[in-house]
């Protein structure tokens, strides 16, 4: 399959990267996936990214930087993580991007990096660095549905039950919390879905450059608050295909999660010396 040059931004590196649900110290993606590495040893620039050691974030980036695809890798991190990665970054030829407050501001000023090349590209994809399983198909697959439809995002298929709850609680992230107030005051609504209508959305998600440029520069200039890029597009009238995506594209959010995607990495290292 024949694809373009592009550039590849991949959001929340470090923005989005924060440990405390997988119990760590620190951004999760520099913990190391080496399954007797300790969870809680805080990432320093002299040993981050030693011979015999990998973090996750090395581990997930392999595959964009081998694609012949990509063009460019801009890694949107937090300030306090930037000086931490600057010199194995320059090393590596990416590009460092200050993150914002919310994922769409550091979309934003990754596109704002992007947009001061003399070439700017056809397309953009967009990843979330906590997806480490992200393979060299799914992104070739992404790259030829973006060139021929102007968009394309990863999906699979929900197979559990699914219900909306409305409840006139306030918003809150403790869902639990929400539930139970909502319960003990009756004023909780609960609505079946029909799950074949319903799909879960991964990254990278791709796009036109200029695009996603426009509807991030409107997304700025009316405050919208969106939960991923797609959104973004649709609300500036552009329509955004899906495309099948990976069971095992895991985003690494728990503790469960890190133990499951450090035992995938030792198979994985043990498979490779058993073909040697």
């Amino acid at each position: 399959m024949k694809v373009s040059k592009v550039y590849t931004t991949v959001v929340g590196v470090a923005a989005a990267g924060r440990g405390k649900r997988v119990g760590a110290a620190q951004n999760k993606l520099l913990l190391y996936l080496n399954q007797n590495s300790d969870r809680n040893e805080k990432a320093s620039e002299d040993k981050l990214f030693g011979k015999n050691v990998t973090t996750l974030l090395e581990y997930g980036l392999k595959n964009f930087q081998e694609h012949p695809g990509i063009r460019n890798i801009f890694l949107v991190v937090s300030k306090e993580d930037f000086q931490i990665l600057q010199p194995w970054a320059e090393g590596k030829g990416f590009i460092l991007v200050e993150g914002g407050e919310r994922r769409q501001d550091s979309v934003h000023k990754a596109l704002e990096h992007i947009h001061q090349h003399d070439e700017l590209p056809d397309m953009v994809l967009i990843h979330d660095g906590a997806r480490i399983f992200c393979t060299t198909d799914l992104i070739a697959r992404i790259l030829h549905v973006c060139r021929e439809n102007g968009s394309a995002i990863p999906v699979i298929p929900i197979h559990d039950t699914v219900r909306r709850i409305q409840t006139k609680q306030e918003p809150s992230r403790n869902w639990i919390e929400k539930l139970e107030n909502s319960l003990e005051k009756d004023d909780l609504n609960c609505e079946l879905l029909d799950r074949n209508e319903l799909f879960a959305v991964q990254t990278p998600q791709g796009f036109r450059f200029e695009d996603l440029w426009e509807a991030s520069l409107k997304s700025r200039e009316e405050n919208w608050d969106v939960t991923d890029d797609a959104s973004m597009l649709e609300k500036i009238g552009k329509s955004v295909h899906p495309v099948p995506g990976e069971m095992g594209n895991l985003k690494i959010t728990t503790a469960e999660d890190l133990d499951y995607a450090r035992h995938q990495f030792q198979s994985s290292k043990l498979l490779s010396l058993i073909h040697i």
